[in-house]
Formats: structure tokens, C-alpha cells, sequence
């Protein structure tokens, strides 16, 4: 049998060096400031964008806000003059564990061929992390680059964990 050991080398001082400390939590930003964007204007939309989806557990999602924005910022992930949607979500955990929000996936599709719409930022936009407490809910908002031409069909889908299905809502967007 062949022994291995381990050597441990310091370089010049025989001093070691503190440990690294972990970087902060994020910071808690008002929720209303995680979802304000300004200058955007309501969208009217179909009864099945807003039908809220509710398991099993009593944890439901729902879209409680839907607006639109002409982007008039030119920077990274924007381009000025584009018409930006935002989806405002909520989660309402009723179950008696907390909820991990940490994982959730959002993505919009439009159109006929259920194009995949291309998520963007906006303003101070948030999305979710963190877990909401037993009887509470939390807000995000996702702003996703749609054409108001494809506003006839819109799905959005919010996944955030393996043990819950996709929360769908379908339907159609008027300004």
C-alpha cells in the first residue's frame, strides 16, 4: 500500500489569515419599490390570466398585476422604444410550512406559435428568493418583451418547485 500526506504550505509570515466571511443577505427591499415601474400603464386582461391556481397545500399563485412600459432606456439586456409587459405575481402560502421561493422559473409565451417572449429588466424589478411564512404572501414582478401584436394570446408559466406542477395562465391582453 502507497500512503499519501498531506503537506500544508503557508507562505512568509507564519500568520494565518481569517477565514472569508460570507457576503450579506440581499438586502429587504420594500415591495413596493420590488415592483414599482414607472411610467407603465394597465392592461385589461382574459379571466384565465387572472384565475388564481391553488394546490393541494393551499399555497396559490396568482397574476395580480399586468401592465405595459415603452422602454426609454438604452443599456445592457434593453433597447429603447420596445413595449415591455410586466407581470406582477403573488404567492399565498396557506400551507403550515414556509415557502421556498428561491427556485421559481417564470417564462411568457405569445402568439399563435407560442413564441417564447425574451424576459428583460425594467426599473427596480425584483424577482422572488427567500420563503414566505406560514399565512403570509409575497409580490414580484417579471417584464418579459412581448409585441402588443401577440398580446391576442399570451401563457405564463411559473414553476418553483419539483413538488408542485406548473401554475399555467392563459388568455388574452388588452391595452
Amino acid at each position: 500500500m502507497v500512503a499519501i500526506a498531506a503537506v500544508v504550505v503557508r507562505g512568509g509570515g507564519d500568520e494565518e489569515k481569517p477565514a472569508a466571511k460570507p457576503p450579506p443577505p440581499p438586502s429587504a427591499q420594500p415591495e413596493a419599490a420590488a415592483n414599482a415601474a414607472p411610467g407603465s400603464q394597465n392592461l385589461s386582461a382574459s379571466d384565465g390570466l387572472r384565475k388564481p391556481v391553488t394546490y393541494d397545500d393551499k399555497i396559490s399563485v396568482r397574476v395580480s398585476d399586468i401592465r405595459y412600459v415603452r422602454n426609454k432606456v438604452d443599456g445592457p439586456g434593453q433597447i429603447q422604444g420596445r413595449v415591455l409587459t410586466i407581470f406582477t405575481l403573488a404567492f399565498t402560502n396557506g400551507s403550515a410550512k414556509p415557502l421556498d421561493l428561491n427556485q421559481v422559473r417564470v417564462v411568457a409565451r405569445y402568439g399563435p406559435k407560442k413564441t417564447e417572449a425574451r424576459p428583460t429588466s425594467y426599473a427596480d424589478l425584483n424577482d422572488f428568493y427567500g420563503t414566505v411564512p406560514p399565512g403570509k404572501d409575497r409580490k414580484a414582478s417579471y417584464a418579459f418583451d412581448i409585441p402588443p401584436n401577440g398580446y391576442k394570446s399570451v401563457a405564463i408559466g411559473v414553476k418553483f418547485d419539483a413538488q408542485h406542477k406548473v401554475a399555467l395562465f392563459a388568455g388574452a391582453l388588452r391595452p
